[in-house]
């Protein structure tokens, strides 16, 4: 099966000084613009914003603290020239975001630092990913570096994906 767009986040785990690299590959025959933006409990922050437009068969990559928590990243589809005026996962502030994805309305990679406590893991970077709006605009797939994954498709993704 053919991945629209797929993210991969690869966690490094050498000190708390680390940090994690969201990767973009686009698997379409068209430009998709990725972003990446945060948010943590819902309120945009623009400390952590990402924008690109990212051709057919390309990829692409950004870096993250693995202290960070409330990131998001997500494929933009019809945008201008400018990364703006998008058909799907539009957002405010054009090529990079301002808003977090918050009114992109499209599903969204989320990532997140926290201590889980000793029985779930202890600290540890957190990933999933959620329906914004309840539309998929791209299908998308999500592994990490020790080859776990999530994919969320127009047909597999969960009604209740959180």
């Amino acid at each position: 099966m053919k991945y629209s767009a797929a993210f991969l986040a690869a966690a490094a785990m050498a000190s708390s000084a680390s940090a994690f690299t969201i990767s973009f590959y686009n698997n379409c025959p068209y430009t998709v613009w990725p972003a990446v933006g945060k948010a943590p409990y819902g309120s945009p922050d623009p400390s952590v914003a990402f924008g690109q437009a990212l051709g057919a068969y390309q990829s692409t990559g950004f870096g993250v603290a693995d202290t960070e928590i409330g990131i998001r990243a997500w494929g933009r589809t019809g945008c201008d020239g400018n990364g703006a005026n998008c058909a799907t996962g539009g957002c405010n502030g054009g090529l990079v975001c301002t808003d977090a994805g918050i009114t992109s309305g499209v599903i969204v990679s989320e990532y997140g630092y926290a201590d889980f406590g000793a029985a779930y893991g202890g600290e540890r970077t957190s990933w999933d990913l959620s329906i914004v709006g309840l539309s998929i605009n791209l299908n998308t797939k999500l592994s990490v570096s020790d080859g776990q994954s999530v994919e969320c498709t127009s047909g597999s993704c969960p009604a209740d994906q959180a």
